[in-house]
């Protein structure tokens, strides 16, 4: 029996191009944040080993620091950790591999799988490691070990970086792997990396022996195409493949023997949490219930919240939006679209905003507007209703 985690596409030293400076750092520093708590869960499982599927780095220009800290922190796990190569940070001549400290990582600790030949992980386990040698290629990493030799003894384990060949409309340079590459291989797992979601594929034998793990820590909203980040994949930017869940995992995986079909779990590593959600209000009430639910969550400080309202509301209702702005500064960077949400004051809110003189004649002439089609015409007319509403009643308070 073995047991390991699965994990891949890392990226640290990652660009953060679309937020403040002070949220910038935050975001980075939380790839590393939830590195260690891959270490944590591989003390915490017991596991044999880590595998790590391809991009650890997200280029090779990364800072030397981040290397070295990288280098470090998986030095300090508790079990074995391999590592590929892959398309971000491809094995090519002076990349951050060729220097220090990865020069000299092939130790009994942290290894760097440089060749596509067999390797011994740990007594009854080989790894069929797949290295990526440059950011495109047509050709099927895991070609070679249908060539290999077959053992008897061993559990055998494929590592791979590229995208499994589950449709035709793939490109065809991006690395492209056999869908049963582990039944052709003879292989028992494997593990591989480059897709951001988590997916688990069946081969001939009905066993799941084919996994992306999905991303260690999230790079946008969930199911958004738009990276917040700023960050853009090498292959094509706007597939769903790259499209992570808004939380960060790994796998366990345990294989009981040769042959014997794995049992896969996720275990979820991130550091922080990405939430996009659409809420429709028609009432004060349910604009107080969220309120009162975005108050409370807990680490606050570790989301990133975009809340897209909808609906219509009574102008003091609109008032307390300054509420839900204020509660919303807990979080680590929020975003509150009300484009959406309209107001439409009713008939005591009119009378006491306007009464019955000219003022009322210029409210229905902005109640009117309000009514209008085109979007912008509309909004303006809006807040100006709202504004004249909280005028009058400030002054009457």
């Amino acid at each position: 029996m073995v047991a390991f985690l699965h994990a891949a596409d890392l990226h640290l030293g990652l660009r953060i191009t679309r937020f403040s400076p002070d949220i910038a750092k935050k975001v980075r520093e939380a790839r590393f944040q939830a590195l260690e708590k891959i270490r944590e869960a591989a003390k915490e499982h017991h596991v044999d080993f880590v595998l790590i599927a391809g991009d650890l780095f997200d280029d090779h220009a990364v800072d030397g620091d981040i290397a070295k800290r990288a280098f470090e922190l998986l030095e300090s796990f508790p079990a074995p950790v391999y590592v590929l190569s892959g398309n971000h940070d491809p094995l090519l001549a002076g990349a951050v591999w060729d220097r220090p400290p990865w020069n000299t990582s092939n130790t009994n600790r942290l290894c760097v799988l440089r060749e596509a030949k067999p390797i011994e992980a740990v007594d009854g386990a080989v790894l069929f490691p797949c290295p990526v040698f440059r950011k495109t290629s047509t050709a099927d990493p895991t070609a070679w070990i249908v060539g290999a030799p077959v053992d008897e003894g061993p559990i055998r384990i494929g590592v791979a970086h590229g995208s499994l060949k589950v449709r035709a409309d793939l490109p065809i340079d991006d690395h492209l792997i056999a869908r049963h590459a582990a039944h052709d291989g003879k292989l028992d797992y494997l593990a591989l990396g480059h897709w951001h979601s988590r997916q688990q594929f069946r081969g001939p034998d009905g066993a799941e022996r084919i996994a992306y793990p999905g991303v260690h820590e999230p790079f946008r909203f969930p199911g958004s195409p738009e990276s917040r980040t700023g960050w853009v994949p090498y292959s094509a930017a706007a597939r769903e493949e790259f499209l992570d869940s808004g939380h960060g995992e790994i796998l366990h995986v345990r294989i009981d023997g040769p042959g014997a079909a794995p049992s896969l779990h996720a275990i979820e590593v991130s550091h922080l949490s990405w939430a996009d959600e659409r809420h429709e209000l028609t009432s004060a009430e349910e604009l107080s219930r969220l309120i009162d639910d975005v108050a409370v969550r807990p680490l606050a400080e570790r989301c990133l919240l975009r809340l897209r309202l909808e609906g219509v509301l009574e102008a003091q209702a609109m008032l307390r939006l300054q509420e839900l702005r204020a509660v919303m500064d807990r979080y680590l960077f929020t975003e509150l679209d009300e484009s959406e949400l309209h107001l439409k004051p009713t008939e005591a809110e009119i009378r006491e905003v306007a009464g019955d003189g000219v003022l009322r004649r210029v409210f229905e002439q902005l109640q009117g507007e309000a009514g209008a089609t085109e979007p912008e015409p509309r909004r303006v007319a809006e807040r100006a209703i709202l504004l004249l509403y909280q005028i009058v009643h400030e002054v009457g308070a």
